[in-house]
């Protein structure tokens, strides 16, 4: 069992509550089973044959958002959603995972993205405008983004050709492969990510620029555990993009904005790739702004519910946790949130009434 791989992670939780108030998913249910204790409890108990599998320990397994928060607040820095990975690779192979998953699978391997979605908006766009299929930046979105929130898309996209690079987009919109990692499919990941790599080298591209950072942490981190071959290229999310032509002076905000703002760091970027200080770089060289950092930020920054596959296996959890997070963001008064990720835009929009949320592309737009 590849869970079992985690035994020690598995035997400090299943006796600790240090991190208890900060689960995202317990915070909302207010059930022990749910947090880390109760998860690694629930597996301990299945690895000594006290437990089986049944519908309830896999629902536990899935009502994971994947956040990190636990580590940040650990003081072992022991995790539990890399457990909780292994541990839906394991029922993914005897066949047990939840259908909404194995749904997200098919979409995937058939259709290219998550939402079996035939095509996204932003690929229309893509194709009308006829971009190059080969150039030294790569633009690519990420199934969120393209399927979810093209604003950001087309933003990021105008904001590379302005800043005079040599863009390209793929011919066809694919995932990267890490929702289906996430749900359990490992195989068909690692499977997924190959014909992906193929797809990049075939641009020539030297830098691919990602709006989501989930696309971003796969290619930087889990293409390479994966095995997969991609030395060479570059991959950045667009913050970071944007924060290295600002600090070259190839990128110059003049716009004034006259407008308080606070950002809300994204799980992939901050948690998983260690990513705070650019797009906060970034923020603060606009004209006219005041920035309001959130009470909870950086490392410590709330979970908007949509990650780890909740959103599809449990849309009314994912809802809550988004709904929690939002009232920590309402607590700056900001006039607008910028958000680094399609995912934390789709959740926060639903519940920071009275701002307006833009990607960090969407607000640099404006400020040319």
């Amino acid at each position: 069992m590849h869970f079992e791989e985690f035994r020690e992670t598995i035997l400090a939780c299943r006796t600790c509550l240090m991190c208890r108030h900060a689960c995202t998913v317990g915070n909302v249910t207010q059930w022990d089973t749910v947090i880390p204790r109760g998860k690694a409890l629930m597996l301990y108990a299945i690895h000594v044959g006290l437990l089986q599998w049944d519908q309830r320990a896999v629902e536990v397994l899935y009502q994971c958002t994947n956040c990190h928060l636990c580590r940040e607040w650990c003081v072992s820095r022991y995790d539990i959603a890399p457990v909780m990975l292994a541990a839906r690779a394991d029922v993914a192979g005897m066949g047990l995972a939840p259908r909404p998953a194995t749904l997200m699978r098919d979409n995937i391997l058939q259709l290219g993205n998550p939402y079996g979605e035939m095509g996204s908006p932003f690929g229309e766009r893509a194709q009308a405008l006829s971009l190059e299929r080969s150039g030294e930046v790569l633009f690519y979105p990420g199934c969120t983004t393209a399927h979810r929130r093209p604003e950001m898309a087309e933003a990021g996209l105008n904001l590379l050709r302005h800043l005079g690079a040599s863009v390209a987009v793929l011919p066809e919109e694919l995932c990267c492969g890490e929702p289906l990692y996430v749900m359990g499919f490992r195989a068909e990941a690692m499977a997924q990510a190959q014909h992906v790599a193929q797809r990049i080298r075939e641009t020539g591209a030297s830098t691919v620029v990602c709006p989501c950072p989930t696309c971003a942490k796969a290619f930087r981190v889990d293409y390479p555990q994966w095995g997969v071959d991609l030395q060479g290229i570059r991959f950045v999310h667009i913050s970071e993009y944007l924060a290295e032509q600002l600090a070259v002076g190839q990128l110059r905000l003049s716009g004034q904005q006259r407008i308080s703002l606070t950002y809300h760091d994204p799980c992939s970027l901050g948690r998983e790739l260690g990513v705070y200080e650019a797009p906060r770089q970034v923020l603060k060289a606009i004209p006219g702004t005041e920035f309001r950092e959130m009470r909870l930020n950086r490392q410590h920054s709330p979970c908007c519910g949509n990650g780890g596959g909740v959103l599809a296996t449990d849309f009314q959890l994912a809802y809550q946790a988004g709904r929690n997070a939002g009232e920590v963001v309402m607590e700056t008064k900001a006039d607008v949130l910028v958000t680094a990720c399609p995912s934390c835009k789709h959740s926060l929009v639903k519940h920071v009434r009275g701002m307006e949320v833009l990607d960090i592309a969407e607000l640099v737009e404006r400020c040319l």
